[in-house]
């Protein structure tokens, strides 16, 4: 099977009958793009979300868990009566990352997804995928959107189970990106030597807790000075004290799809910055990954729990993390070499924990 039908496979599977009212999916699209006025590189997300959705096919259930309560008596307060039934919708989601991103959201009822082995579509093309060519138009609160573009996949990572009902998937560990996209009135172009695209799919009853997420395909090797065009990683967990990593770096490829050991990673939140660090050994290799991102170029994104919307993921989330990755190869006497030291630029870099509302009915 080759390698474009074998990503096609993993983008275009449906959630499994035992989530269709129960369970979420979600996919991903991450790219940088340069303004066309004023040059300046942005780093935007393309997310679409299904939740629930054959538990309200026709209507959107949705309600904003931090919603202004208002009072029943003078002792007790109390949620709109729609925030007590899960939620159930399909949402398309378009932002830039960091404090003054914006971001462009629409919820649309679940029967408006439409998905086939060849193509997914959301309300006639509000987003559209078929061939790898993303695609999509939207506007919300005055705020519009639209995009085409085209996505080439350079490498790809499908680990087994994370944990029961709990299921991560990369298409695109490493892509490039290329067409343009209409934000907010302003052009950006997608340019495939400076996209440092990523894709993947996060799928399941419920969401890891703690999240925890790094990604990243733009790498330069200190020991050559030049960039390591065929490299990339990416982390994602945790999977009850557990996550899974990929990494390729020139024509090394190290993937676990559960790394158990609680000690080998690690997210330490700073007065501005935050700080991830990744140690996995292999048979062969040991991998270290230690990251910074500023808080002032992070932001907060919300996904509501499917089964409980009174608890919701709150995933603190940046694209210009920095840092460094130390490649390692084992030799006799538990004696370790040192085979690529790099730079990291550009950095996909997440945490979340749960929140839960305090408000009674």
């Amino acid at each position: 099977m080759s390698v474009l039908r074998i990503n096609n496979k993993l983008e275009l599977s449906p959630l499994s009958n035992s989530l269709r009212k129960s369970g979420f999916i979600r996919w991903r699209y991450i790219f940088n793009a340069q303004n066309n006025f004023t040059g300046e590189k942005t780093a935007f997300f393309i997310e679409l979300y299904l939740v629930n959705p054959s538990l309200s096919p026709d209507t959107v259930i949705w309600s904003d868990l931090h919603a202004i309560p208002v009072f029943k008596d003078e002792s007790q307060l109390f949620m709109p009566e729609e925030s007590l039934s899960p939620h159930s919708y399909v949402s398309i989601r378009v932002g830039q990352y960091g404090l003054a991103g914006n971001v462009i959201q629409n919820f649309l009822p679940a029967s408006s997804f439409c998905l086939s082995k060849n193509f997914l579509d959301v309300a006639d093309g509000a987003f559209h995928l078929e061939d790898d060519v993303l695609s999509g138009i939207m506007e919300s609160e005055g705020k519009y959107v639209s995009w085409k573009l085209q996505i080439e996949k350079l490498s790809h990572f499908f680990p087994g189970k994370m944990q029961k009902d709990m299921y991560w998937g990369a298409p695109a560990i490493r892509s490039r990106f290329s067409g343009e996209l209409h934000f907010c009135g302003e052009l950006y172009s997608v340019e495939p030597g400076t996209s440092f695209g990523f894709v993947d799919k996060l799928w399941g009853k419920d969401y890891p807790y703690p999240f925890f997420h790094l990604s990243c395909s733009h790498i330069s090797s200190i020991i050559t000075g030049k960039p390591l065009v065929t490299g990339a990683f990416a982390v994602q967990g945790i999977y009850r004290d557990s996550f899974a990593l990929f990494a390729e770096i020139d024509s090394i490829k190290l993937a676990r799809a559960r790394v158990k050991n609680k000690p080998n990673f690690g997210c330490v939140v700073m007065e501005n910055k935050v700080h991830w660090t990744v140690s996995v050994p292999f048979h062969h290799h040991l991998i270290d990954i230690d990251i910074f991102c500023p808080t002032e170029e992070m932001s907060v994104r919300s996904y509501i729990c499917p089964s409980n919307p009174r608890e919701e993921l709150q995933v603190l989330g940046g694209s210009t993390g920095t840092g460094e990755l130390r490649l390692y190869r084992k030799i006799k006497k538990k004696r370790l070499e040192l085979i690529e030291h790099a730079i990291l630029h550009d950095v996909r870099c997440e945490y979340g924990g749960r929140e839960q509302s305090d408000f009674n009915s």
